[in-house]
């Protein structure tokens, strides 16, 4: 595989050094193939203009957080599989926090040990050869479903649920907004994300014979990539895929792999709705990088709220604001706590509240039933309904199918009693 390196550096001495660095760790390297700019707006100009597979490294620049540039990049081209994005900075400026936020394969010192640079390089000429091969099977498999799909593509809409801790009842309210859309006669799918401890199936009431990991592991590797045979449909309606069967099968899923079952589940359904965990891993971040709307799930208690906090602050350095909306679930107002202190925390306007119904919601998870379909009649089945309903356009909202009427029997009453 020939590999190009792509450096931005308001800097000129940092790419000389840098080639130099690059002959000393691999012996025959030509400059070449070293192509330097100093400005982002170039560096875009070269992006746009090749395809060759490259290695961007971003050393010391004016202007902008060199966090923002390597984000942006990774964003703009989280589906261009030619290329990843390695930091060079100033010791005072690492941060690996925002370096794992920006999506780089890695990050170094200007001036970093030869052993930790050879590393570096070796780490992202791996995960560009493993994209550029998760690509080429992926490419044959869209000209092979292209070639025999002549159905009309749908255009689904990505609603991520998100929460910064457990116990918000985030997966029980994604769980019946989807069923609540189903009824509405809806095409809806659920990714349970939450790749080690997803709960999705349980609140079904649903055995799944296969599960995100088992597409990756079979249908990627037999170029074939048809996700339907791992959706498991339920009764309601709704069909989502589970997450995998131990947590440790849970690093096997990158980020890669959810972009395209996140692609291949928009041309199918009417809304993919993702319910991920309480953490930003990069298959989260692929997540949110791709929804249209990101449901921030939290509760009328001081832990929930510091968090969300915390998370809305997150997400604003992403750039994620404009997608957020805050539900505030088990709405109860308590002494020293109210609608408006909330706001005042958080700093957002609440989108949604949904009632607090304990035994309605407990029975409603024990029986694996959504309590859209066991208890429709509560005021928290209702407020989960509209909530649903307000996720999606009016034009959307489809008729719900009549239910037939039961057929009289006559002399019913006459009968045993079994």
């Amino acid at each position: 595989m020939t590999t190009n390196y792509l450096v931005l550096s308001s800097k000129l001495s940092f790419s000389t050094d840098l080639a130099e660095m690059l002959q000393h760790v691999k012996p025959g390297f030509a400059k070449t193939k070293l192509k330097s700019v100093t400005t982002e707006l170039d560096l875009k100009k070269e992006l746009e203009t090749t395809s060759t597979p490259a290695i961007i490294i971003i050393g010391p620049c004016q202007g902008r957080s060199p966090y923002e540039i390597a984000r942006e990049i990774t964003h703009m081209l989280h589906s261009r599989t030619t290329v990843v994005v390695l930091l060079m900075l100033q010791p005072e400026q690492i941060d690996l926090k925002q370096a794992l936020y920006a999506g780089v394969v890695d990050i170094l010192t200007t001036t970093p040990p030869k052993h930790e640079f050879q590393s570096a390089l070796e780490k992202a000429e791996q995960s560009l050869a493993l994209k550029l091969e998760n690509n080429a099977q992926y490419l044959a498999l869209a000209g092979h479903n292209s070639a025999q799909n002549t159905t009309q593509q749908k255009d689904g809409k990505i609603i991520v649920f998100l929460s910064t801790k457990g116990g918000v009842g985030k997966t029980t309210l994604s769980v019946n907004a989807a069923t609540a859309l189903a009824k509405k006669n809806l095409a809806v799918a659920v990714i349970d994300l939450d790749l080690q401890f997803g709960d999705v199936p349980l609140l079904f009431d649903k055995e799944p014979k296969a599960t995100i990991y088992d597409w990756v592991k079979e249908s990627l590797d037999e170029k074939d990539g048809e996700v339907e045979p791992y959706m498991v449909k339920h009764q309601s309606g709704v069909e989502f895929i589970a997450a995998p069967p131990l947590p440790e099968f849970a690093e096997l899923i990158s980020g890669d792999h959810v972009a395209r079952l996140i692609e291949e589940l928009k041309k199918r359904y009417d809304i993919i709705i993702i319910d991920t965990p309480p953490s930003l891993v990069e298959t989260n971040l692929v997540a949110l990088d791709y929804a249209d709307d990101i449901l921030l799930i939290t509760s009328f208690d001081l832990p929930a709220l510091k968090n969300g906090k915390l998370a809305l602050d997150t997400m604003a350095l992403l750039g994620f604001t404009d997608k957020i909306k805050i539900v505030l679930n088990r709405d109860a107002e308590m002494k020293g706590m109210n609608l408006g202190s909330i706001e005042n925390v958080l700093g957002k306007q609440i989108f949604a509240r949904i009632p607090s119904d304990y035994m309605t919601v407990i029975s409603s998870i024990n029986k694996g039933v959504p309590f859209v379909i066991s208890a429709p009649r509560t005021q928290v089945a209702k407020t989960t309904m509209k909530f649903a309903e307000s996720l999606v356009s009016p034009g959307k909202i489809k008729t719900e199918k009549p239910k037939s009427k039961p057929k009289r029997h006559t002399f019913s009453i006459f009968k045993k009693k079994a």
